[in-house]
């Protein structure tokens, strides 16, 4: 789940991305030995204006300029270069320029030193899940990058060992033709063919250590997920305290990796290992918390005014929804106290349905929501049941389990919707928090913190919509929905501000932000 979390300083923040994508496409270019010269500079300019317009166009624009001098010099593996790059930066989506910016850096550092920094600010930019994956895509290309250049070791990291057992490199970019002389691209398309193919395959079927270059890539992708998972937690007053401690324990893990692995392979990296550990999360540290200093989240004003109209019936929704739970207390000492996973649902114009449609088809517009969403809680690993009222409130011990069940619940409704187009539309509005929650026996929450803070994010959102806390969010990344951040709220008897971000369950569906009173119109979703 990728979340787009807005940032201060965005028009600074896209120069600045633009301006470090196009540095680094002309650095591969001259590092390539590209010729003419002046084409590193041309096409540094292109890749910089592309990438201002556009991030995602200004990535693919870098990927294909530093495919050409590979294809131009070894046009079987430029090529396979060429698709996975590409596969990769469409797999990160609005992250690929981060992740190819991260890349960047583990290359560059990998010859220079702070190998690890890389790593341990990807986890700590695009956090836990979309890190691993920008990571572990850092290390196979810095793997590639050794064993096409025929050298066992590059930094810290192992990259097969062609030198050790005699075998030339597969590139020679001081040997390439000019990439305007348009003779290399007749070469490389007349090259290609199964002769050219078996060649390259022979020469990495004699890698030296392939289960360290398959292990390698794991470790650096559990380093970003660590740096990633303590960033989601930091604590409000302590954020430099805790920016410091992600980023160096993403290198500290990455670093006793490469060490077991170097003990492993028989190589000695002791030197390069203290040095790259201690250089990158030198690096990383200043770079995050300087990050954060110039490019903070944007955070709205603390007194949020959230369609003014409508806010005190729902707070007094919210406060009579809490009352009834408190009044069996008594209860209590049959109960137990867990953390979990709580989702509190209301439905949206409850009081006009009721006002237009009467008592009975309102009670039976509420029986058929529960028969309807009950069954899709119970089918993800939930424990739910009837506020007493339009609303269903449930416990899940994991948040991929209560994500999935929201997005199923709506989209469910979309379909009930569709089927009975003679009956009114039945639309709900979803919170998700955890916490700490009393269940009752079944399993279902009670009280507690957990639901307070459900409820309060649920106020937010508007029929057909899905809001959950940034905590919750960034718990469920194999869930495959996108998810926009709000930034941090003020909510009502929460003592800390809590990030919101709306879950956006359907393929089309745009966010709304509940600050925008014209957030509360009917959703037209088309999933």
């Amino acid at each position: 789940m990728v979340a787009t979390i807005r940032r201060k300083n965005e028009k600074v923040l896209s120069a600045f991305r633009a301006a470090i994508v196009a540095f680094l496409t002309a650095a591969g270019f001259a590092a390539m030995s590209a010729k003419p010269p002046w084409l590193i500079v041309a096409v540094g300019t292109v890749v910089a204006v592309l990438s201002f317009i556009s991030s995602e166009l200004g990535v693919l624009a870098a990927v294909f300029a530093l495919s050409v001098p590979v294809i131009a010099a070894q046009p079987v593996f430029g090529f396979a270069m060429l698709i996975v790059l590409i596969a990769s930066v469409r797999y990160l989506g609005g992250g690929g320029a981060r992740g190819f910016i991260l890349i960047g850096v583990s290359l560059v550092g990998a010859f220079f030193g702070p190998v690890w920094a890389g790593v341990a600010l990807a986890g700590y930019i695009l956090g836990a899940s979309e890190g691993a994956v920008a990571a572990g895509i850092a290390c196979i290309v810095l793997e590639l990058t050794g064993l096409v250049l025929g050298r066992p070791t590059i930094g810290a990291t192992i990259t097969g060992g062609f030198i050790a057992k005699g075998h030339p490199a597969l590139l020679a970019f001081g040997q390439a033709p000019s990439l305007l002389s348009g003779s290399w691209v007749a070469h490389a398309l007349t090259s290609v063919n199964a002769q050219s193919v078996g060649a390259v395959t022979a020469s990495f079927s004699k890698i030296g250590h392939p289960v360290a270059l398959v292990i390698q890539p794991l470790l650096w992708a559990l380093g970003a997920a660590v740096a990633g998972m303590i960033a989601a937690r930091l604590a409000p007053g302590r954020r430099v305290v805790f920016t410091i401690a992600a980023v160096v324990a993403g290198v500290a893990i990455t670093a006793a990796g490469a060490f077991l692995l170097a003990d492993y392979v028989r190589v000695d990296l002791g030197q390069w290992v203290v040095v790259g550990a201690g250089s990158s999360a030198v690096l990383a540290a200043m770079v995050a918390v300087l990050w954060d200093a110039v490019f903070p989240h944007a955070s709205p004003t603390p007194k949020v005014a959230v369609r003014k109209a409508s806010m005190a019936t729902e707070d007094a929704d919210v406060d009579e929804l809490l009352r009834l739970i408190a009044t069996a207390e008594d209860k209590l000492t049959s109960q137990h106290t867990s953390e979990r996973v709580v989702m509190i649902t209301d439905m949206k114009s409850f009081s006009r349905m009721t006002e237009e449609d009467g008592s009975v088809a309102t009670a039976k517009a509420i029986q058929r929501h529960r028969d309807l969403l009950l069954p899709i809680v119970t089918g993800h690993r939930g424990a739910g049941k009837s506020t007493g009222g339009d609303g269903l409130v449930a416990a899940f011990e994991s948040a991929e389990d209560a994500v999935l069940a929201a997005v199923e619940m709506q989209r469910a409704l979309v379909a009930n919707n569709k089927a009975h187009p003679g009956v009114r539309e039945i639309w709900i509005r979803t919170g998700l928090a955890s916490g700490e929650v009393v269940l009752d026996k079944g399993g279902r929450p009670f009280i507690g913190a957990g639901l307070n803070l459900a409820a309060r994010v649920m106020n937010l959102a508007d029929g057909g919509q899905i809001f959950a806390t940034g905590v919750v969010a960034s718990a469920a990344p194999a869930v495959d929905v996108r998810a926009h951040s709000f930034g941090e709220f003020e909510l009502k008897n929460i003592h800390r501000p809590i990030e919101i971000l709306e879950i956006l369950w359907a393929e089309d569906q745009a966010p709304r932000d509940p600050r925008d009173t014209g957030a509360a119109a009917e959703p037209e979703p088309t999933g």
